[in-house]
């Protein structure tokens, strides 16, 4: 083949590689916001050249394949610490919650009711026959139980709102989930033909790095293309084009329909920040208070029920009775009474039954009321703190020996510093996750500079093409024009 026809074809050639080349610019124009979309170029390859007495021709050029511009450990990187990264968001945005609800910063704090409540048994020492300071106490004491109240259902319903939390989120990975197996399906065919499938590709590294944010995965990549997803914790989620769903039952996740709680497999992501803290942190919060709650129960009630009341009565409890509970464990387990304590029916509407004397309960009986009162500065006190691990667990407790108001301190520390430390911990994620994504734009990113600098180029080169089929015409003409 050769003379004006290998031009004309050389030339068409060219033209159809430049339209190729022009529609690949165009399609990372129109994606350079997408999010997770690899730039691409086309590669232009000489055609094979043929011979022609004893001369070696060429044939002018061809689109040998689309680049995809891919940092493949980058993007592995950037999964697994999508991980971190929305485990610490989850957490933070919980324990900025938590804290509010703890917050000794405004009004109405725990630490100013008890301090109240205090005062209140101060005032009844100073005046044990004042039928004012007697109603005062008890409704500082009703306030009090009522804070305890609040406090214990506001954990609950913190938990409870995890749960949905996590319900919603177990939806969204069997969602995405079910979307990798679709796109390997459609990869695996795509490239059966030996050609790289450049946008599904994306579309499941998106997707990829979307489900590491719920939960942490492990990818691996077959050699047809298709990729099997694990969990961190190594449950089978993706394999090929199937996939494996997750399910929720109360606190429980299965697997497959499978009635077998594995949540102490999922790790990592939202959902692994979220079962922590339903699990652990708010457990353990939750049974500190309780401790508290029952230690204020168990050591008013103790000195009262030995105390006088205004008639020379004994056996009178202030609060009701931790023994008689309905809900609650064995004796010295103060599982629950936070949200039990209130006032007895002993003293309930009754102030006269105030055992305020520790003698025989006369005017001016004060014995008991100032020994009550002086429990607020008791730093002898021997007071559990739980430590909550492992997904709940393990539990063990220490015994602490200190006022009721410096444990609830020490709590609301506790709770400051854990709050701070996983601001600190997401702060970092968050800037080890915008480095990652730097290199991978520098490599995958669309730039519009670049983009309309190769524009230029093939714009320059189709018209370059495009003269040579009029010139060649030209000398067509001419040709016949001899004849």
């Amino acid at each position: 083949m050769g003379g004006m026809s290998a031009i004309l074809n050389i030339a068409q050639g060219a033209l159809q590689a430049d339209q190729t080349a022009m529609q690949v610019i165009s399609h990372n124009i129109a994606n350079v916001d997408t999010p997770g979309y690899s730039r691409q170029q086309a590669v232009l390859e000489s055609q094979t050249p043929f011979t022609s007495d004893q001369i070696k021709l060429g044939l002018g050029v061809k689109v040998g394949s689309v680049r995809q511009y891919f940092d493949q450990f980058t993007t592995r990187t950037i999964q697994q610490k999508a991980a971190s990264l929305n485990e610490y968001e989850s957490k933070a945005t919980v324990l900025a919650h938590v804290e509010s609800l703890w917050n000794e910063t405004g009004d109405a704090t725990m630490s100013q009711t008890l301090d109240e409540f205090w005062n209140a048994w101060q005032d009844v020492a100073n005046n044990p026959g004042d039928s004012a300071a007697r109603t005062a106490l008890l409704g500082k004491g009703q306030i009090l139980a009522q804070k305890f109240n609040s406090l214990s259902s506001d954990m609950q319903q913190t938990r409870s709102n995890i749960t949905t939390d996590i319900q919603s989120g177990i939806g969204e990975v069997n969602k995405l989930t079910d979307q990798i197996a679709q796109l390997n399906d459609q990869i695996v065919s795509a490239e059966a033909s030996q050609t790289t499938a450049n946008d599904l590709r994306d579309k499941r590294n998106q997707l990829l790095e979307d489900l590491s944010g719920w939960v942490g995965i492990d990818s691996i990549e077959q050699d047809n293309g298709s990729v099997t997803v694990l969990s961190s914790g190594g449950v089978l989620l993706v394999n090929g084009n199937k996939h494996w769903d997750l399910s929720t039952a109360g606190d429980s996740i299965y697997y497959n329909g499978v009635q077998s709680n594995m949540s102490d497999r999922i790790t990592g992501g939202k959902i692994g920040g979220l079962l922590d803290l339903r699990e652990e942190t708010i457990p353990q919060y939750q049974a500190n208070l309780d401790e508290m709650a029952g230690t204020l129960i168990q050591q008013v009630n103790g000195l009262h029920v030995n105390g006088y009341d205004l008639a020379g009565n004994q056996g009178m409890y202030f609060f009701n009775n931790l023994q008689t509970a309905p809900n609650l464990p064995n004796a010295g387990d103060y599982s629950g009474a936070a949200s039990y304590i209130s006032l007895s029916s002993d003293v309930l509407d009754h102030p006269e039954n105030i055992a305020a004397g520790s003698v025989s309960g006369a005017t001016g009986d004060n014995g008991n009321a100032l020994a009550i009162a002086a429990l607020q500065t008791d730093g002898t006190l021997s007071i559990r703190n739980w430590t909550i691990t492992n997904r709940g667990a393990n539990r063990s407790s220490s015994t602490q020996t200190e006022t009721l108001d410096s444990y609830y301190q020490d709590l609301v520390g506790e709770l400051g510093i854990l709050t701070q430390d996983t601001n600190q911990k997401q702060d970092f994620a968050q800037t080890v996750m915008d480095g990652l994504q730097q290199v991978r734009d520098s490599v995958s990113g669309v730039n519009l500079d670049e983009e309309l600098t190769e524009m230029m180029k093939v714009q320059q080169a189709y018209e370059a093409s495009s003269k040579i089929i009029t010139v060649t015409d030209q000398m067509m003409q001419t040709l016949l024009d001899l004849r």
